[in-house]
């Protein structure tokens, strides 16, 4: 594969299709449940068509990401609580097909989270929380060059135990520095 850029990817909205072509796999990987914020301990597929729905409902945006030089569906992106008056929204990102695991994609992907945020919802800002002990995912988000905003303490329960987390965000004035980096 070539260089990877903001081209190497692309997304489109989640739909059903997507359950059957990883999504239902990814989310009930071990690995991927120890460190989703808002996990139940197995999901069906019936868990996901109703997810679906509720995030169809919100008025959330949810994308399936798909490398464009062989049309691999390799994750998910989702913004959430989505403010428009306050212009700042929540992200969550997961990249469920292992074998594009540490080769840069997930930078690719926060790339199509904020190229979105920013560009197609004109929002300020985008945030997310992420567990402290998350090395993977906090060294991700300090290298795409979010920032840490807060740590809060006993913030989720998870496995009968109260778990610290970070607070990232990232504004648009950053973002149309980081941008250059990736066209």
């Amino acid at each position: 594969m070539s260089k990877l850029n903001s081209k190497s990817l692309y997304i489109e909205k989640i739909s059903t299709k997507h359950i059957d072509q990883g999504w239902l796999n990814w989310i009930n990987d071990a690995d991927n449940l120890k460190v989703l914020v808002t996990v139940i301990n197995k999901y069906s597929r019936k868990d996901l068509l109703k997810y679906i729905k509720k995030v169809q409902k919100k008025k959330d945006q949810m994308f399936a990401v798909k490398i464009r030089e062989n049309n691999e569906y390799i994750g998910n992106i989702k913004i959430n609580d989505i403010d428009y008056y306050n212009k700042r929204c929540s992200y969550g990102l997961l990249l469920g097909n292992k074998k594009y695991k540490r080769k840069g994609y997930g930078l690719i992907m926060f790339y199509k989270i904020c190229e979105y945020a920013f560009e197609k919802l004109k929002m300020n800002k985008i945030f997310s929380v992420v567990f402290t002990d998350n090395y993977e995912s906090l060294s991700s988000h300090l290298k795409f060059g979010m920032r840490i905003s807060g740590h809060f303490k006993n913030h989720f329960k998870m496995n009968n135990q109260f778990k610290d987390v970070y607070f990232f965000e990232l504004t648009k004035d950053n973002f149309k520095k980081i941008k250059k980096k990736f066209k």
